[in-house]
């Protein structure tokens, strides 16, 4: 299953580098109206139960300074006493080991939930292109997550554009479908583009 995240309300509001805003005061932040395929997405959706989970990008003492208490031994063991999550961003700069995958897994509870991003050298780098060997490995060390492996996230450039759409549509018709997909479109053409928008939606609404 693909999902496509963010707001295209929100973008057209406010031009905006992603992960950064001037001004939030000027962001209206109410909700539009729903479009036309909610209901029908919804109706498919019927009976699968909603989980909410709460987390951060990271656990790493240097960027959440203060929130560790004295003498913490252990990050991710004590990350995972107070968040059910961890949208895990190491990922994406680097490939994640079968290894490192199963040492996570084993310092977090049952009920923890890992969304990794996945490894730039496919979005970034390849952009798409010639990717199935790091898709396959990456897909291959991420399932050792098992019943706590909660998303997937393909995260694409900011300068990834409508015009590359085929590299799009092939990624999404090649994933597992077994495995969790959201995908976070960073350039506004997307958005603002409705021939785009409407065939990038139609893409996503067959996967589910």
């Amino acid at each position: 299953m693909a999902i496509l995240i963010f707001s295209r309300k929100l973008l057209k509001t406010k031009r905006m580098k992603f992960g950064q805003v001037e001004d939030p005061s000027e962001i209206d932040f109410t909700l539009p109206p729903d479009h036309p395929a909610t209901a029908h997405i919804l109706k498919k959706s019927k009976g699968t139960n909603l989980e909410i989970r709460v987390g951060c990008a990271k656990w790493n003492r240097t960027d959440m300074k203060g929130f560790y208490p004295r003498g913490t031994k252990d990050e991710l063991t004590y990350y995972a006493t107070q968040f059910n999550s961890i949208e895990l961003n190491a990922t994406f700069y680097g490939m994640p080991s079968a290894e490192e995958v199963l040492t996570w897994k084993g310092k977090t509870p049952n009920d923890f939930r890992f969304f990794p991003k996945i490894t730039n050298s496919v979005s970034h780098y390849r952009r798409l292109n010639n990717i199935t060997d790091v898709v396959t490995r990456f897909v291959t060390n991420v399932i050792n997550f098992d019943e706590k492996l909660g998303m997937v996230f393909l995260q694409l450039h900011d300068n990834f554009k409508p015009k590359d759409y085929d590299r799009l549509q092939k990624f999404v018709e090649d994933w597992p479908m077994e495995i969790p997909l959201a995908i976070e479109l960073r350039n506004t053409d997307w958005f603002e583009d409705e021939e785009a928008y409407s065939k990038t939606m139609d893409l996503l609404r067959s996967t589910i």
